[in-house]
């Protein structure tokens, strides 16, 4: 079987897996799928067909440099979705989480969307392929993430709605079950089309300045932008601080614009290390020559 036959199988399989998990969870609960959960759950069955779809397209893709593409993006999306499942387990498990452990998984989230942009492209040339790179990282992280979360929400069940129970008193449903089943189908269907949107927008940039960076005449360019980086990422970081210690209405300025820039800084993060492992590629060949 072909690289890109396997790869089409498993989001397949990942996106069947998905389904036979909300499907088990409404089964047990039905009220979670009345009055605006059967909306919901609507929306969680069409966005995962069309990751089945892409899957198919995937499977009978024949191009080399787009196979080479999705590949790389995939690999990625394992490392991104192990750290989901990471993520998940210290939200689980760590209650009163300092703030290192709530915006180290963003920031992580960010760069590896970015790098998958930034390594289709040095391995392609395209834009159009070092986005589609970025979306099967995306496709890849969230299947695992869907798998992992929604069976931990099933398995442990107590223990999610203890996690839960300020939400879930606020709402004013009165089965904690159906109230645990609606939340899954609600964060199922925001992953299902936040994460992709994400990595088309930090593929994209990554890409570009990977593609910037690449070219030598822009050496000093690229030696300033190593010390640019860091200085954005500081400044994003400081914004996502301080919405971490404001009322949560006064929070989104700060967080789309400390995510912004944050998002920015390692998109640079992979073309800049790649720059600068080619430039000293390049002198230690001249040297040896």
């Amino acid at each position: 079987m072909r690289r890109q036959q396997i790869l089409g199988s498993l989001i397949i399989l990942g996106t069947l897996l998905v389904l036979s998990l909300v499907a088990v969870g409404v089964i047990q609960n039905r009220a979670s799928a009345q009055g605006s959960g059967i909306g919901l759950l609507g929306t969680d069955v069409a966005l995962l067909v069309v990751y089945a779809f892409a899957g198919m397209i995937l499977w009978k893709q024949t191009s080399r440099s787009a196979i080479t593409a999705a590949t790389v993006g995939a690999q990625i999306g394992l490392v991104l979705g192990a750290v989901e499942i990471g993520n998940h387990l210290i939200e689980a498990f760590v209650p009163a989480r300092p703030f290192v452990l709530i915006i180290s998984p963003v920031l992580l989230t960010l760069a590896l969307l970015g790098m998958a942009g930034a390594a289709a492209w040095e391995r392609t040339g395209s834009l159009v392929l070092a986005v589609t790179g970025g979306v099967c990282c995306a496709l890849v992280t969230t299947l695992i993430t869907l798998c992992f979360a929604i069976s931990f929400n099933l398995l442990f069940a107590t223990r999610v709605d203890w996690q839960l129970r300020e939400a879930f008193a606020a709402s004013g449903m009165i089965d904690r079950a159906a109230f645990r089943v609606r939340n899954i189908l609600e964060a199922s269907s925001e992953i299902l089309v936040r994460l992709p949107l994400l990595a088309i927008c930090l593929a994209s940039a990554a890409a570009v300045i990977q593609s910037w960076m690449s070219r030598e005449s822009r050496h000093v360019l690229v030696l300033a932008a190593r010390f640019l980086a860091p200085c954005v990422f500081a400044l994003g970081a400081a914004a996502l601080r301080h919405a971490n210690t404001i009322e949560r209405a006064a929070r989104p300025p700060f967080v789309l614009s400390g995510v912004l820039l944050t998002g920015i800084a390692l998109s640079a993060a992979y073309p800049i290390w790649s720059a600068f492992h080619a430039s000293t590629g390049r002198s230690g060949s001249a040297e040896n020559s």
